[in-house]
């Protein structure tokens, strides 16, 4: 999983609550948008076409927003196949609305209650592990 979170206490919570849940996934942490472009393109062209399993993505990170990285994903050809989850803290209908615009497969909204954390975070690997997305990545990634 790609966590793109500039928040150090998020990250540390979503991050501790995914090895908790599911031990066997790697997490990895990128504090700015441009930072988790570069990444993914990075990847991308070093590993033969591999993708992240799933991006979490927040929306107000510095350098590019959350929603100029989702954009910048699913605008390009090879990569707008990685799913997106927008994880953020923000219910403001016109974030809503133009991450699911441009192409995110989910909006959550980040609990309020710290208890709740780690329920959200099983829901979403539940659904993606589910998801028959994951079989078109690692597919891919094996291409």
């Amino acid at each position: 999983i790609l966590l793109v979170e500039d928040n150090k206490d998020h990250a540390e919570i979503t991050q501790f609550h995914i090895t908790d849940y599911a031990p066997d996934i790697d997490v990895v942490w990128l504090g700015d948008g441009e930072v988790a472009i570069n990444h993914i393109v990075e990847m991308h062209a070093r590993s033969k076409g591999a993708y992240p399993w799933l991006v979490l993505l927040d929306i107000k990170l510095p350098k590019y927003s959350g929603h100029e990285v989702l954009a910048r994903l699913k605008s390009d050809e090879t990569l707008k196949k990685i799913p997106v989850v927008m994880f953020t803290t923000s219910n403001v209908p016109t974030d809503v609305d133009t991450a699911l615009m441009q192409g995110a497969n989910s909006y959550i909204q980040k609990p309020m209650e710290l208890g709740e954390f780690g329920s959200v975070i099983a829901k979403i690997i539940d659904y993606w592990s589910m998801d028959q997305h994951r079989l078109i990545i690692e597919r891919l990634n094996r291409s």
